[in-house]
C-alpha cells in the first residue's frame, strides 16, 4: 500500500489543532500525516492517545517528527544528551498516539561512531521501555554534515529498532540535482537492497539547492520529479508512506496520489 499525506497541520486547519487537522485530510481524501515536534514535544502520554483514536477511526496513519534542534554529534555534550532527551520523548509519545516511527535529522558533524553510540543507547531505552515506534534516521539535505544514505547503512545492519527516512529533496540536494532519471532513484533502493526492501517512510518536495545544501523546498512541478518515483514503487511492489512537504502541504499531496493512482492504473 501506498500512503500520501502532509507534514503538519493542513493549512486548510491551521489553527485548529491535530484532531482537526486529521479529519481534514481523511475528508480529502489522504491517509498520512506527520505530527511535528517542531521546537518541543507539545503532546503527552495522556492527550496523544485522543489524536490517534481519530486517526484510527479514518484509516490514517501517523508518524512523528522529532524537534528540528537535535544533533547527536554535537561538539557540546549537553546538545548531545538534550538532543536524546527529546528523541526518547518523541518516541515515548508515539506509542500511545499510534505513530509508526519518530523522524529525525540525527546529526551535523561527520562523527559516526558517536552518532551510533548514542543510537544504542536510545534503541536499549526502547527495548527497556517496550517501545514500538521506529528511530527513523532521515536522510539530511547539506553534503557537507553528516546524513547521507551511505553514513546510514551500518547503522541500519547494527542497531536494533533503527529504519531510515528517505527524503528525496534532500537526496536531491545534497548531491548537487542527482536525481533526475528513474535510474537515479533505482540506485538509492539498490544501495539499501542489503538492510531495506520494503516498507519505507518517506518524504517528498521539488527544492531549491546550492552548493550541495538545501536552500528551500519548493512546489511540485519541478526537480526532482515524481514520477519515476511512482514506477518503481510501482513495479517493485513496495510498501510506502510518503509525507509531501512542499509549500503547497495538501494540493501537493493530492497531485501526488493522483500521480501515484494514475500510474498503478497503467496510464503512466
Amino acid at each position: 500500500m501506498i500512503r500520501i499525506g502532509i507534514a503538519g497541520i493542513p493549512y486548510h486547519a491551521k489553527g485548529e489543532g491535530t484532531e482537526a487537522g486529521i479529519r481534514y485530510l481523511c475528508s480529502v481524501g489522504l491517509d498520512a500525516m506527520e505530527v511535528q515536534f517542531v521546537r518541543n514535544v507539545y503532546m503527552t502520554p495522556g492527550s496523544a492517545p485522543a489524536s490517534g483514536s481519530v486517526a484510527k477511526e479514518c484509516g490514517l496513519a501517523l508518524s512523528v517528527h522529532a524537534p528540528y534542534y537535535i544533533n547527536l554529534t554535537s561538539k557540546k555534550e549537553a546538545t548531545q544528551e538534550k538532543s536524546k532527551d527529546w528523541i526518547l520523548r518523541s518516541l515515548r509519545i508515539a506509542d500511545p498516539l499510534g505513530a509508526r516511527i519518530v523522524v529525525f535529522h540525527p546529526a551535523r558533524e561527520k562523527e559516526p561512531e558517536v552518532l551510533k553510540r548514542h543510537l544504542v543507547e536510545l534503541s536499549e531505552s526502547r527495548k527497556n521501555e517496550k517501545i514500538k515506534a521506529l528511530i527513523g534516521l532521515e536522510v539530511t539535505g547539506d553534503e557537507p554534515e553528516l546524513g547521507s544514505v551511505d553514513d546510514y547503512l551500518d547503522i541500519l545492519r547494527e542497531v536494533p529498532g533503527t529504519d531510515i527516512v528517505i527524503d528525496w529533496s534532500h537526496v536531491h540536494a545534497r548531491t548537487n540535482g542527482g536525481l533526475r532519471t528513474r535510474d537515479d532513484y533505482e540506485d538509492i533502493f539498490d544501495k539499501l537492497k542489503p538492510v531495506k526492501k520494503n516498507n519505507f517512510h518517506m518524504h517528498f518536495s521539488n527544492v531549491e539547492y546550492k552548493n550541495g545544501r538545501e536552500v528551500r523546498h519548493l512546489p511540485l512541478g519541478s526537480q526532482p520529479p515524481f514520477e519515476p518515483l511512482a514506477q518503481i514503487l510501482k513495479e517493485r511492489k513496495i510498501d510506502a508512506t510518503i509525507i509531501c512537504e512542499t509549500p503547497l502541504q495538501e494540493d501537493d499531496a493530492l497531485k501526488m496520489k493522483a500521480i501515484i493512482e494514475a500510474t498503478i492504473a497503467g496510464a503512466h
